[in-house]
Parts: structure tokens; C-alpha cells; sequence
């Protein structure tokens, strides 16, 4: 058995990243449902999978099995991760989430909002809507003292250099557990 698996929910994504590689791998779209969900951390826990991190290829928190995978993954045994652009983890989902994870990444390209939305093809009122949503997480893991990691990945385009700085002093004004600054795979 796989010690780890690197899975998403979705291949969909609220997000047009500009560095997103993703769409050069575009396949048939299924749908992975709570159903079939139930049966593959089930059998995880059978076999002995030590972790799951729902990464890559889509944004997993679009799916309705996000919360429910991560919270039965946890129950079986199972060490549950999560990378998201954190759009849609709200403070009520991260309430019902934070405690079942070992670690959640937020993907956060720049340290200002003109920036976050040109490299993140969203509006820029998101990157103050993202920043919030992780100052609740850093609240909930404070007040109930979660084992849970948070951190920040910025994906570095050199032509972007100049947002690592911003980048890094927001990193600490929120009071994440880290900010990895990680290379493009320019295709």
C-alpha cells in the first residue's frame, strides 16, 4: 500500500491561475462523490494508508465530499491534508474541518490584491476575502489549540519577484505556521 496519497476531489477550480498546469493535463471530467468516497478511505484504512492530502489538479473544496472525506478520513486513522486557494473555507468550515487535518496549505501568489487577482485570474476583492478566511483559521487553531498546520505556498513566477516581500510580512501579520515560496513548473 501507498504510505501517502496525493488526490483531489474535482478537477474544477474557481480560480485561473496563470501558472496552473493542470489544464495541460485535461482528461474526463468524473465525479467523485461521498458514495465512492466511503468505499476508498475505507479501503485506505484497510490496507494501511497513513495519509491522504487533497492537492493538485482541481480545487477540492468545490466538491461535496470535501468536508465529509476529510472528516471520515480522520476517524478511520487516516492523516487528512488539504491545499486550497481557501476562497470557500469560511469560518463555518473551518470550524467543522481544522481539527480532522494535520495540515492545510493555502495557495496565496502575492502580497497585495492587484497582484493576488492578476496572477490568480479572480477579482481583487478575493484576496481580502482569502485573508480573512485564514485569520479565522489561525483564531479557531488558537482558541482550541489544534495540532493542525497552516501554511502559505506562493507559486514564484520571476516576473512576480517583486510580491515576495509583501508576501512574506502578510504571511507573518496572520500568524501562519509557515510560507513556502515554491518554483513554476513552466510547461
Amino acid at each position: 500500500a501507498p504510505i501517502t496519497i496525493d488526490m483531489a476531489l474535482t478537477r474544477a477550480c474557481n480560480y485561473s491561475c496563470v501558472f496552473c498546469y493542470a489544464m495541460l493535463q485535461e482528461n474526463e471530467r468524473k465525479s467523485i462523490t461521498i458514495p465512492v468516497m466511503e468505499r476508498f478511505l475505507t479501503d485506505c484504512a484497510k490496507i494501511g494508508v497513513r495519509g491522504i492530502s487533497l492537492v493538485s489538479d482541481g480545487e477540492s473544496t468545490l466538491s461535496p465530499a470535501y468536508e465529509y472525506s476529510i472528516r471520515r478520513g480522520h476517524e478511520l486513522g487516516i492523516s487528512m491534508a488539504s491545499g486550497t486557494n481557501g476562497f470557500l473555507l469560511t469560518r463555518d468550515v473551518s470550524e467543522r474541518i481544522l481539527d480532522a487535518l494535520t495540515y492545510i496549505r493555502i495557495n496565496f501568489d502575492a502580497g497585495t490584491a492587484p497582484a493576488y487577482a492578476k496572477i490568480m485570474g479572480v477579482k481583487p476583492d478575493w484576496f481580502h476575502r482569502v485573508v480573512g478566511n485564514i485569520k479565522g483559521m489561525v483564531e479557531i487553531k488558537k482558541r482550541d489549540n489544534l495540532d493542525v498546520t497552516i501554511g502559505m505556498q506562493m507559486v514564484l513566477m520571476p516576473q512576480y519577484g517583486a510580491e515576495i516581500i509583501p508576501l512574506a510580512k502578510l504571511a507573518i501579520e496572520l500568524g501562519v505556521d509557515y510560507l513556502v515560496i515554491k518554483h513554476c513548473s513552466d510547461d
